[in-house]
């Protein structure tokens, strides 16, 4: 007698719980360096210099980038202003950007949570948009398809209509659309649904990065318009050098030739005497 085939489904496997994501804390303290570059920021009335910092954490459940940045000095005329205090310093809350990768959930969380804020001395720079859009290309060169994670945005205190419009427009200027949570648009949240059709872009023409050969290149550049400049002022010199012997010569000549004139007519009275 043959054996019935057991035709009893297997037990289904449980599905696997999804981990919170871990804190952005514990990512910063981890994350490595990656390098620094030098940061020129020219949309004001006098060029900004300062050091950009990129560093990042892995973990195998996180991926962690973030860019700081800090002024080194501004050049007022032919007068290089150096920054001091909070402008001069690297924070975990001004003149930063970061993003956050969780693989279980495979989403995206840009950071700071309350927005990249600048300090008094680099308002209106655009430094705000370049570390945003910064943060935006390396996560979209990495993780296209990932979903992103909304992020809060509101505004508090008696805000003008044209601050409303300019935070909004930072957000949409890299392809976020808005869920907003009251008809004045004060509070909301910025969204999309993948990576991939965000922009990261920013003012090329009035934010430029130099890496360290760019650096280099410009050091030899000086380099070699100094030495061409101290070959130049030497002939100079010597030309000049040159010059006042020659006018020396010709002095000299004047005097003998006024002295034998002189001699020439006191004999010639004498003669006449």
């Amino acid at each position: 007698m043959n054996t019935p085939a057991n035709t009893s489904k297997p037990a289904s496997q449980p599905e696997p719980e999804l981990r919170a994501p871990e804190s952005e804390n514990t990512l910063a303290t981890l994350a490595m360096p990656l390098g620094e570059s030098v940061l020129t920021l020219t949309a004001g009335s006098a060029p900004v210099y300062g050091i950009l910092h990129r560093s990042r954490a892995m973990t195998s459940q996180s991926d962690f980038f973030r860019l700081q940045f800090r002024g080194f000095a501004r050049i007022e005329g032919s007068q290089w202003q150096h920054y001091a205090n909070d402008d001069a310093r690297f924070h975990v809350a001004y003149n930063c950007a970061w993003v956050r990768v969780d693989h279980p959930s495979r989403s995206v969380t840009f950071g700071p949570k309350n927005g990249i804020n600048c300090t008094e001395g680099f308002h209106n720079l655009g430094l705000d948009t370049f570390l945003f859009a910064q943060t935006i290309s390396w996560v979209k060169g990495i993780y296209p398809d990932y979903a992103i994670s909304p992020g809060l945005i509101a505004i508090t205190g008696n805000a003008s209509e044209e601050e409303k419009l300019r935070r909004n427009a930072f957000y949409a200027s890299q392809g976020f659309q808005f869920d907003w949570q009251d008809a004045g648009q004060r509070t909301g949240l910025f969204f999309k649904d993948k990576i991939n059709r965000l922009l990261g872009v920013w003012d090329k023409d009035h934010i430029q990065e130099v890496g360290g050969e760019a650096m280099l290149q410009s050091l030899a550049m000086q380099d070699e318009s100094r030495v061409a400049l101290e070959d130049k002022v030497s002939r100079l010199e010597a030309a000049n050098s040159t010059m006042k012997s020659a006018l020396q010569k010709e002095r000299n000549t004047s005097q003998i030739l006024m002295g034998v004139l002189i001699v020439g007519v006191m004999l010639a009275l004498w003669a006449v005497i």
